[in-house]
């Protein structure tokens, strides 16, 4: 299953590519923001590369898939960032081309996941599904407020029908959960420094009056995206 690993890590950085771009149009294209973006793109590159390249022969067409749709949504992303260094702020249609190329690049993803997950006839270990569970609705809130924050830059809003306060609950009721289950300090603390720094994220994610501070945001979402791979029970 290593090899499923590795597309799940790859989709969640996908996710964080797409809100490091929402950051760097949040922040009217703030020249540090926009390297340390390039920067997590090139990286996420070498990274897609290097599992389309570990796929089975029996992938072939998935693998051709992930490579037409990041590159679409690469060229996207490039055109973005130009016309943000140009004129400080991007074609409405082409952020929405853009994120809809990054959705059927998740697609192709999750799709590949679960067909290795058939085939190896395993089961992902619980604490696995945990894990997994809590960083993606931790990235389905930040993109919701993340989008907020751009949309003073013109990124639309996003389409889809999501009721933030119920992901909200749902990822402080997995913390609440493994806290319960939690056997040693070092888990504990984990889990204390994750709920805290998730608080800051989910006050600024449920208060639409709220002062927006996408910066704060997105560090702690790195943060928690860290710790969550280290909490064992």
């Amino acid at each position: 299953m290593e090899n499923e690993q590795s597309v799940f890590e790859l989709s969640v950085n996908v996710k964080t590519l797409l809100l490091k771009y929402y950051h760097v149009q949040a922040d009217e294209g703030n020249p540090q923001l926009v390297d340390e973006l390039l920067s997590h793109r090139d990286s996420v590159l070498a990274e897609k590369n290097a599992v389309v390249a570990a796929l089975p022969a029996q992938y072939s067409l998935e693998g051709s898939a992930v490579n037409e749709h990041w590159d679409e949504f690469d060229r996207l992303l490039n055109q973005n960032i130009t016309e943000i260094r140009e004129s400080n702020y991007p074609e409405l249609q082409v952020v929405t081309l853009m994120r809809e190329a990054q959705r059927s690049l998740l697609d192709d993803l999750s799709l590949i996941s679960e067909k290795m997950q058939i085939y190896s006839e395993t089961s992902l270990s619980e604490m696995v599904l945990w894990e997994r569970r809590q960083k993606n609705l931790l990235l389905d809130v930040v993109e919701r407020y993340i989008e907020r924050a751009a949309s003073s830059m013109g990124a639309p809003l996003t389409i889809d029908s999501v009721d933030i306060a119920s992901l909200c609950k749902q990822f402080e009721r997995g913390i609440t959960e493994l806290q319960s289950k939690a056997s040693t300090p070092e888990t504990q603390r984990l889990l204390s420094k994750i709920r805290s720094q998730w608080l800051f994220i989910e006050t600024a994610a449920t208060d639409d009056g709220a002062r927006l501070v996408p910066f704060l945001v997105m560090r702690y979402t790195d943060s928690i995206l860290n710790h969550l791979e280290s909490v064992t029970l």
